[in-house]
């Protein structure tokens, strides 16, 4: 045979490839990818899922100590991180579970009663505010309270959400014009000012943060206030709004500053939500626990070092704020705080007192109270590792999880009149597969907390890294699973295609065959033959 017809299959389809018109070639590609991609998804759906079932694994939770400083678990290891990293708005993705028959959770995130095993009743603190509450600062868990929801003038602790507002304003870090506070004439007239501010003197702002939190500074307040709003009132109108947002619902305000009117109210449980949130800012935290600054001012400098009326700073070990307040209709209210270390992390417990004839001795029996009966235990960090889960159609077979938030409960601490045993653990259930692509930080599963079998506490177990899908697995997501699409994209394809390619073909023979020499071997010369 001639050297001409040993072409191997592949190479007369290349050749009529070549050949055919560049319409042709294009459909002929689009039909190789619409049969490819019928065949992966048909070929995903004979696969099948993979099980969705959560692998469920349990894991002892951190060290816990009883009452006489022994550790009733081993210790797992967490990094002790401070309280100003770790607050309690800071991980949306944290929740908390309450024991069957127990109080859902409340406006603002607050949590009573917390988990406590069958023991008997705790003695109540000796307080004397007509309005309390203890909270622990991280997990909203109230440990005790008194009237906590009753309506009451709360005077300066106002500047709370002042100094709020104030910090998520963003007009801190400005540098400049923008950031100096000319007082007006409306500010200086501001009853109890005590800043001192002369006509046209101008003050950073962030200095007269620190006059707001520390000298409780009423005329600052009005300042801010039209500095940012133009209007005091507009500025205490976006107090009230914020407060709702946050939880506080029996919450009012009408000045910005406390001073007393009828209409501007709140209650010890508001106030406590409120400190929660803000000590989420570390620039809140820096201020409230600060005991002197100088200041810069433009004009009256010798009136330039302020001193923080909040003595429970002093007065209380590991005590880092945050607020006192007293007009005649509130009498004396103080919203304290302090953080002492316990079973190896630091604890920090927001106490709120008004109307006490003692407002700090109420406060100091409030944390004593609590630490006393009660303990937190960790089961997680934010970003701790918890295992693998596998990826469907991704570029890695898995990816690491680790966990979303952090996770902590507060229990009864056992005392020596009881055997009371805590027996904490946590339930990492990691999902049978994740479909990729899969991103960062994306939900996987879940860890439990566990007190004595009884969940309190959960956070999602979270992605480290995004992957990919492989391309197959996206060009499979556009057809539908089905093998009667796969025959249907087959049968379309040699409809319109199979017989411009037999033409071709055949075409391609016949040009073959006429280039070819003839079987019987006589060779042709112009119009004659020899043999």
């Amino acid at each position: 045979m001639a050297p001409q017809c040993r072409r191997s299959v592949f190479s007369r389809f290349s050749s009529t490839a070549e050949n055919l018109p560049r319409r042709r070639l294009a459909g002929s590609l689009f039909a190789a990818v619409l049969a490819g991609g019928a065949l992966s998804g048909v070929l995903s759906a004979q696969a099948g899922p993979m099980p969705e079932g959560p692998l469920a694994t349990v894991q002892p939770a951190p060290e816990v100590r009883n009452a006489q400083g022994a550790p009733v678990l081993s210790p797992s290891g967490l990094p002790e991180v401070p309280p100003t990293l770790l607050p309690p708005s800071a991980f949306p993705g944290a929740r908390a579970v309450t024991p069957a028959g127990a109080a859902l959770p409340g406006p603002g995130g607050l949590i009573t009663p917390p988990f406590q095993p069958d023991l008997p009743t705790l003695p109540a603190p000796l307080v004397k505010a007509a309005s309390v509450v203890l909270v622990d600062a991280r997990t909203g868990t109230i440990l005790y309270e008194k009237n906590a929801r009753v309506r009451r003038p709360i005077a300066s602790t106002t500047k709370i959400m002042t100094a709020t507002l104030l910090i998520e304003s963003g007009r801190l870090d400005i540098v400049g014009t923008e950031d100096q506070v000319t007082f007006s004439q409306h500010a200086r007239a501001t009853p109890y000012a005590n800043l001192n501010a002369k006509p046209g003197e101008k003050f950073p702002l962030r200095e007269l943060l620190y006059a707001i939190m520390l000298r409780s500074s009423n005329d600052s307040c009005v300042a801010v206030a039209e500095h940012l709003e133009g209007k005091a009132w507009r500025f205490s109108n976006r107090m009230t709004q914020r407060a709702r947002e946050l939880g506080a619902l029996d919450t009012n305000f009408v000045t910005t500053n406390g001073l007393y009117d009828a209409k501007h109210y709140s209650t010890a449980h508001d106030l406590a939500v409120m400190t929660r949130h803000a000590i989420q800012y570390p620039l809140f935290n820096e201020v409230a626990s600060t005991p002197e600054r100088i200041i810069q001012r433009s004009i009256n400098w010798k009136d330039n070092l302020i001193r923080n009326h909040n003595k429970f700073l002093f007065k209380y070990a590991g005590g880092d704020g945050i607020k006192t307040g007293y007009v005649r209709q509130s009498g004396k209210c103080l919203v304290a705080s302090a953080t002492r270390p316990d079973g190896g992390q630091p604890w920090r417990l927001i106490t709120v007192v008004l109307n006490s004839p003692d407002t700090y001795g109420d406060s100091q029996r409030l944390q004593d109270w609590g630490r006393k009966y009660f303990q937190p235990i960790a089961f997680a960090r934010k970003g701790e590792p918890l295992g693998v889960a596998q990826v469907r159609n991704g570029v890695l077979p898995n990816v690491p999880v680790m966990a979303g938030g952090d996770m902590m409960a507060i229990v009864r601490r056992g005392t020596g009149n009881d055997s009371l045993e805590i027996r904490s653990e946590r339930v990492v259930r990691i999902s049978g597969s994740v479909e990729a692509p899969v991103r960062a930080e994306q939900a996987a599963g879940t860890v439990t907390g566990l007190v004595n079998g009884h969940p309190v506490a959960e956070v999602p177990v979270v992605a480290v890294s995004p992957v990919p899908a492989v391309w197959t697995a996206s060009l499979a997501s556009m057809f539908p699973s089905s093998p009667w699409w796969l025959a249907v994209s087959l049968l379309l394809t040699a409809v319109f295609l199979g017989p411009r390619y037999a033409r071709a073909f055949t075409k391609g023979a016949f040009r073959r065959r006429r280039r070819l020499p003839a079987r019987s071997g006589t060779t042709h010369f112009a119009g004659e033959s020899r043999r």
